[in-house]
């Protein structure tokens, strides 16, 4: 793998977010050491992970924040005493002698929770903004999860297929293996397969290429011609985890032909629904 295809490989962006395994967290810190793109690309990486946090900021807004004080402030300067009358400080004089014992009532409670009252509102204003920010914070949060998510389930579909590529290459390579291509039929004439026979155990894999997904219900099955008669060589799985299947083991076989069949696969070929063939020899 050149140095392009492993920087778009997401092992990158996921070392950036902390969901790359340790084992894939050391080999790329060895490579950067040694390779200036690979270095250069991690900073790209967490200069666009800083600016993408960044943006996910959710702040209160100004004028509420400052309407909020502006109440406070005010209901500080309604409670400064005024300068009292020359009667009143005669009066409080003369009383000064006369010990006073505060008592409740129903006034000065109404008056205590008007004095309050006003922080109470602040209180609860900025409650709610900050129900309101914490909403949008979770909110944000679970799509920057759902961002790493997809990005980790991209990184694995990456070296899933990579790994794939790599079993393709080895096969295709390995002389103690028979590399055979089967090309499209009259009504299919782009398709292609590949078959490849192990020469020592005869065991045969199928790699269906471009064929499209078999419909529900239906498999594609791998026929081998053996003395002019087609023998059975196994259904391809529709769901697979990888794309080189292992099929049936075929002694003697002239030639392959893929068709389409019914789920389960058939005893006899359909030659109406015929896409590949080619010859083993």
């Amino acid at each position: 793998m050149d140095t392009q295809e492993y920087i778009s490989s997401g092992i990158i962006e996921a070392y950036v977010m902390g969901i790359a395994t340790e084992e894939e967290s050391r080999i790329l810190e060895c490579i950067q050491q040694h390779n200036p793109e690979v270095k250069q690309a991690i900073l790209d990486a967490q200069i666009a992970m800083e600016g993408l946090v960044s943006s996910q900021a959710v702040a209160p807004p100004a004028p509420l924040k400052a309407a909020i004080w502006a109440t406070i402030q005010q209901e500080n300067t309604d409670e400064i005493e005024q300068p009292e009358s020359s009667s009143q400080v005669q009066q409080n004089q003369s009383e000064e002698s006369i010990p006073f014992v505060p008592q409740p009532t129903g006034t000065t409670e109404i008056h205590s929770r008007n004095r309050f009252k006003p922080y109470a509102i602040a209180a609860s204003v900025l409650l709610v903004v900050s129900i309101g920010v914490g909403i949008n914070a979770y909110r944000n949060q679970m799509q920057l999860e759902n961002q790493v998510a997809l990005l980790k389930d991209e990184s694995r579909k990456d070296q899933v297929k990579y790994a794939d590529l790599l079993n393709k290459w080895d096969m295709s390579s390995n002389p103690d293996m028979h590399t055979i291509i089967l090309k499209g039929v009259e009504k299919h004439p782009d398709m292609k397969a590949m078959v490849y026979v192990d020469k020592a155990t005869k065991q045969t894999y199928l790699s269906l290429e471009n064929l499209p997904t078999a419909p529900e219900g239906h498999q594609y099955q791998l026929w081998a011609i053996v003395d002019g008669k087609p023998v059975d060589a196994g259904v391809y799985n529709n769901h697979p985890e990888t794309s080189v299947q292992k099929m049936a083991v075929i002694e003697n076989a002239q030639a392959f032909a893929i068709t389409l069949e019914k789920e389960g696969g058939s005893v006899n070929p359909t030659l109406e629904q015929m896409y590949v063939m080619g010859a083993a020899v």
